[in-house]
């Protein structure tokens, strides 16, 4: 590992330049220009500590804890959220309390640039490693009844994350440096860097919300699950069609964790998601209940997974089909930029061999680990990694330009390739959906980091390490917590891990596997009505007049409604509901709505956990 020494610059050599705190983008009339005034005015490199190896520790740390915090989120809800602002807080908040409580070990306060690399391993451990088990091998679990072997699932993990990694580092150089797609997590965990490490800003905010908020879903959690004082769900009183509300899932739910995360989320998903919920559960249930579609003592969301599953798809293909001039660029840039003039800057970067090198010793190993441990065929296998390119260069591409990685229409595009290819093959469809899963989230994820060390001076290389360094540690992390939190398949499901992103993943891989004529009549029209209701609301999003489209309601927040509780949506549209009315009377600086909001997912995610753990192992 090519880091630095945490040594104690000269005062004039460790602050930042002016323009290195203020650009929010590089100027520059020619991609040329703008290297130049990068290298001039931004870059701080090699006056900087960078990637040390506290900034290693602390990002490995961090890195571990949200791994479980969002392994944990994911197996109760249908979303994983970023961490990368999260990660920038802790990161600053822990040394900072590690320097009052042992000066003579901290050493000096931690430049931007190791915010910045401890943010990196953090985000990349944390958010981009374990996606794949939250869902495909959820799914796994669901449809086989077993884990496959660990050795299996943590090669897989780690190897996937590293060449998602290695398949962005060619693209850095024109979607960051020369086009400057927005990024906006990036941007957003650059700026939050800027605003710790400026001189005379005042008492920072978003770290004291941040514990606020872990500290109180953490209380809320061990009682409710520790102590076993609270209920999870207080139920409303009252019937519809003579159906009791408990019965169909209305209720009010205790955990904070639906409440972050609505404030994530925003306003116009989560009314969609309770609008659907209402429609769904208080008035396609009672009809379903009713005329015997599901037993009396069965369970609905097991029979609105399809329907919802239809609506999902739908929505997320056709997003992603319509998404035209996002996809041609990207495809457009697999070839362009090969004549450009050499300028200092590239030595800054990755150098090619190194991806070359990456990419020779990963894929073969990836084509090994899925026929061995997953009973994937080495010739599908191998095309599998390839269109794993062209899908991390789409999800690359819309994630600068939307903040949004399109991972599910992805997996989506995976599994009906080889849905076709190997119609009777379950496992083979969900081992090659791990593969867009991982890698393209991951080739994302490093993309966002280096668009924060971009605008902060970050040398790229250095950034380039700390994500693999993540990758590493979240799969240590993750995969043997996951192998912990949910021992078998009968977990998946409950009440305490939902795991909606599973059952849908598994939904579909089942669907493609066995037909459509595999489900009952009735099944097979509330899919059909679903899909057409999400095509149509998805065309409505496009192509209406601007002032008529933010009336239209979300598909995709119609179609999660079918997969959790009709509680669960309305905890998210509260979360959304707080958010907004707390931005209209009193806006808080620092982010303060989305630090408070990270710390409820991670206080609840953390004490989660070791409430889950502490159960099994002791």
């Amino acid at each position: 590992m090519a880091a630095q020494p945490a040594h104690s610059p000269a005062p004039e050599e460790e602050a930042p330049t002016p323009a290195s705190l203020s650009l929010p983008s590089i100027p520059g009339d020619t991609p040329e220009d703008a290297d130049t005034s990068w290298l001039r005015e931004v870059y701080q490199g090699d006056r900087l500590p960078q990637l040390t190896a506290r900034a290693v520790l602390l990002g490995g740390g961090i890195g571990a804890t949200t791994c479980a915090t969002n392994l944990y989120a994911g197996l109760k809800l249908a979303v994983v959220f970023p961490v990368a602002i999260t990660a920038a807080l802790l990161a600053h908040s822990a040394h900072g309390a590690l320097r009052r409580l042992a000066p003579g070990v901290s050493g000096a306060p931690l430049s931007p640039l190791e915010t910045c690399s401890a943010q990196a391993v953090a985000s990349s451990a944390g958010y981009a490693t374990g996606g794949a088990l939250i869902s495909v091998q959820g799914a796994w679990l669901l449809t086989t009844g077993s884990h496959p072997p660990g050795w299996a699932l943590f090669a897989w993990t780690l190897l996937l994350s590293a060449l998602g990694v290695f398949f962005a580092v060619p693209l850095k150089r024109r979607l960051i440096d020369h086009e400057q797609l927005p990024f906006a997590t990036g941007t957003a965990a650059a700026a939050t860097i800027r605003a710790l490490h400026t001189p005379g800003s005042g008492p920072r905010l978003g770290p004291r919300l941040l514990g606020v908020g872990g500290v109180v879903a953490g209380l809320v959690t061990f009682v409710r699950e520790g102590l076993g004082r609270l209920p999870y769900v207080i139920p409303f009183p009252g019937a519809l069609a003579g159906v009791p509300l408990e019965r169909l899932g209305f209720g009010l739910e205790t955990t904070l964790l639906t409440v972050g995360g609505g404030a994530l989320l925003g306003l116009r998903l989560t009314a969609s998601w309770l609008l659907g919920a209402v429609l769904v559960h208080g008035v396609l249930a009672p009809r379903v209940l009713s005329a015997g579609l599901v037993p009396s003592d069965g369970d609905f969301l097991a029979w609105s997974l399809w329907p919802g599953t239809a609506a999902l798809t739908t929505a997320s293909l056709l997003h992603f089909a319509l998404e035209g001039r996002v996809l041609g660029r990207a495809l457009r840039g697999l070839r362009a930029g090969g004549a450009r003039t050499p300028h200092p800057v590239d030595a800054l970067q990755v150098p090619g061999r190194w991806v070359l090198l990456g990419v020779a010793v990963l894929g073969p190993a990836i084509l090994a680990v899925a026929h061995v441990g997953f009973g994937v065929p080495v010739a599908h296998a191998a095309l599998a990694v390839a269109l794993s390119f062209v899908l991390c260069l789409i999800a690359c591409r819309v994630t600068g330009e939307t903040d949004a990685t399109p991972v599910g229409p992805l997996q989506q595009v995976t599994q009906l390739t080889f849905g076709a290819l190997l119609p009777r093959n379950l496992e083979a469809n969900l081992a090659t959906a791990g593969i867009t899963v991982n890698s393209a989230s991951s080739a994302a994820d490093l993309l966002s980091d280096l668009k924060t060390g971009h605008l902060l001076g970050a040398h790229p290389r250095r950034l380039f390490l700390a994500q693999l360094l993540g990758t590493v540690v979240g799969a240590v992390a993750v995969v043997p917590l996951f192998f912990l939190l949910v021992p078998d398949r009968s977990v998946l499901g409950s009440e305490r891990f939902p795991a909606p992103a599973a059952a849908m993943t598994a939904g579909m891989a089942q669907v493609l596997s066995n037909g459509l004529g595999s489900l009952p009549p009735s099944t097979r029209a509330a899919v059909l009505w679903a899909a057409l209701l999400a095509a149509v609301l998805a065309l409505a999003e496009r192509l209406l007049p601007e002032r008529w489209r933010r009336w239209v309601p979300s598909p995709l927040g119609m179609g999660l409604a079918c997969l959790v509780p009709a509680s669960t949506a309305l905890g998210f549209f509260l979360g959304a509901l707080a958010a907004a009315v707390t931005r209209r009377v009193r806006p808080l600086t620092d982010g303060g709505v989305v630090t408070l909001a990270a710390g409820l997912i991670a206080g609840e995610g953390l004490v989660g956990v070791a409430i889950v753990l502490t159960q099994a192992l002791w």
